[in-house]
C-alpha cells in the first residue's frame, strides 16, 4: 500500500508516513482520509458510481446502460466498438487492434484518475470547512439542490431521472452541493480577512505603476495610404489646391479600413500607427499637411486634424481604483497561500489502497489531469489544481530514524 502524493509535491509532509504505518483504507474502500473527527471512507462502491458517471460523459451516452466496458487489460468490447466507428471499410482494415486498444486505455485511465480525483476533493473542501470551523448548513444545501432541480432538470421528474441515467445517488449529489459550498464559504472566510491596503502602500503603487494611469497624447487624422510616392506626390498636390479628401481617399486608398470615411482617424495613438509615424505624424503642428510618409505598410499623406494632450491623473483621481486592484492582488495571493496548505495538509491525511496508487489522486502518474470535468450538480465544484504547496504547519514530525521522502511523479 502506498500513501497518495500529489505531482505537485516535491517531499510530502511526514505525517502521511505515521498514517501509512497506522493503516490504511479497510476492505472494500479505495482510499481514507483522517481527519480530526474522524475517518471519511471512500469506498469501492462510491468510487464506481464516479467512474460509471465518467464514461457516460467521456462516450457521450444517454444512460450508465448504455456505455461499452472498459475492462482491462484487452478493452475487447471498447476495441470493437470503436472499429464499428470507422467509416471507411479500408482503414477499418488498416487499423490495428492496439492502436484502438491505446485509446480505450487512455479513457480508461483518464476516467479513472478523475473519479477518484472528484471524490477525494470534494471530501477535503468539506473536512476543511469544518476544521476551520465553517458551518455547511443543511437548509443551504436544501437550498442548493432545489435550485439545481429546478434550473437545470426543469423539475423532480427530471432531476430523478438523471440520477437513474448516471448511476449517481442524492449522496453523491449532497456531496457535490457541500463541496461546492465549502469551497464558496472558505474563500469567503479567507478574503474577509484581507487587511485593506494602507495609504502608504496606495501611494507607493502609484508612484511605481503612474505610467498605467497616463492617458497618452491622441491625434484626429484625416490619411490617405497608397502603394508608392508618386501617387502619394500626386494625391497632397491635389488636397494643397482643395481637393476633397473623401474623393481623393475613394479613387486612391488602397487602405479598407478609412477608404469609405475619406482617411478619418480619430483619437490615434502612437502605437497604434506605423512604427515610423512616431518621427513624422506624432511630432506635427495640429493643421498641419504633412509630405508623403513612408512606412513599411506603404505610402501615406497625412494631415493632423487635431491633438488632445497626454493626461496625468492626480493620486487622488485614482487611489479608489488602485485601492481595488491590490485588494484584489492581496485576496488573490491569500488565496494561493490557503491552496498551498490545504493540499499539503489533506494529502498528508490520505491514504489510497493497492491496485489504485497508479492514480495521480494517489501520487501515480497515470492519466496526469489538466481541467478535470466536473459534476453536473452543480457546476463549479470540480476538482481543485493547486500549485506547489508549502510544508503542513500542523503536520507531526516523527523520529528521524523514521522519516522518509516521497518523491512525487512529474506533471
Amino acid at each position: 500500500m502506498k500513501t497518495p502524493r500529489r505531482s505537485l509535491l516535491s517531499v510530502l509532509p511526514v505525517l502521511a508516513v505515521a498514517l501509512s504505518a497506522c493503516g490504511g483504507p479497510k476492505a472494500g474502500d479505495v482510499a481514507v482520509i483522517k481527519t480530526d473527527n474522524g475517518d471519511i471512507e471512500i469506498s469501492k462502491a462510491q468510487y464506481d458510481r464516479f467512474f460509471d458517471y465518467g464514461l457516460v460523459r467521456a462516450q457521450q451516452k444517454a444512460s450508465i446502460k448504455d456505455v461499452t466496458p472498459l475492462v482491462a487489460p484487452d478493452f475487447k468490447a471498447c476495441v470493437d466498438e470503436a472499429r464499428k466507428a470507422i467509416p471507411a471499410e479500408s482503414q477499418r482494415k488498416k487499423t490495428s487492434d492496439a492502436t484502438l486498444r491505446k485509446t480505450c486505455k487512455e479513457t480508461y485511465d483518464t476516467t479513472r484518475n478523475t473519479a477518484l480525483q472528484q471524490v477525494i476533493n470534494l471530501d477535503w473542501l468539506v473536512s476543511e470547512a469544518g476544521r476551520r470551523g465553517v458551518t455547511i448548513r443543511k437548509a443551504a444545501v436544501a437550498r442548493e439542490l432545489n435550485s439545481v432541480v429546478t434550473t437545470q432538470f426543469q423539475g423532480q421528474k427530471g432531476y430523478d431521472d438523471f440520477l437513474k441515467s448516471s448511476g449517481l445517488t442524492s449522496a453523491d449529489i449532497d456531496l457535490n452541493l457541500r463541496g461546492k459550498l465549502a469551497n464558496d464559504l472558505i474563500l469567503a472566510q479567507i478574503q474577509k480577512d484581507v487587511k485593506a491596503p494602507t495609504d502608504i502602500e496606495l501611494r507607493r503603487y502609484f508612484e511605481e505603476k503612474s505610467a498605467q494611469f497616463t492617458q497618452p497624447e491622441t491625434r484626429d487624422l484625416r490619411l490617405i495610404k497608397v502603394a508608392d510616392e508618386a501617387t502619394a506626390k500626386t494625391v497632397r498636390a491635389e488636397l494643397e489646391k482643395g481637393g476633397s479628401w473623401k474623393t481623393l481617399a475613394q479613387k486612391y486608398s488602397t487602405d479598407d479600413a478609412t477608404k469609405a470615411n475619406g482617411g478619418i482617424v480619430l483619437g490615434a495613438t502612437a502605437d497604434t500607427q506605423p512604427p515610423e509615424f512616431g518621427a513624422t505624424v506624432f511630432k506635427a503642428k495640429s493643421g498641419e499637411l504633412l509630405q508623403p510618409v513612408k512606412t513599411s505598410l506603404g505610402w501615406y499623406v497625412v494631415r493632423v486634424q487635431k491633438i488632445t494632450a497626454e493626461v496625468k491623473p492626480k493620486f487622488a483621481d485614482v487611489k479608489a481604483q488602485i485601492e481595488q486592484t491590490l485588494q484584489q492582488t492581496q485576496s488573490n495571493d491569500a488565496v494561493e497561500d490557503f491552496k498551498n496548505l490545504f493540499l499539503a495538509r489533506w494529502a498528508a491525511r490520505t491514504t489510497c489502497a493497492d491496485g489504485y496508487d497508479d492514480l495521480v489522486a494517489c501520487g501515480g502518474d497515470i492519466a496526469k489531469p489538466t481541467t478535470p470535468e466536473t459534476l453536473p450538480v452543480p457546476p463549479g465544484a470540480g476538482v481543485p489544481q493547486f500549485p506547489k504547496p508549502k510544508a503542513d504547519p500542523n503536520a507531526v514530525q516523527l523520529d528521524p530514524a523514521a522519516q522518509q521522502q516521497v518523491q512525487t511523479s512529474a506533471g
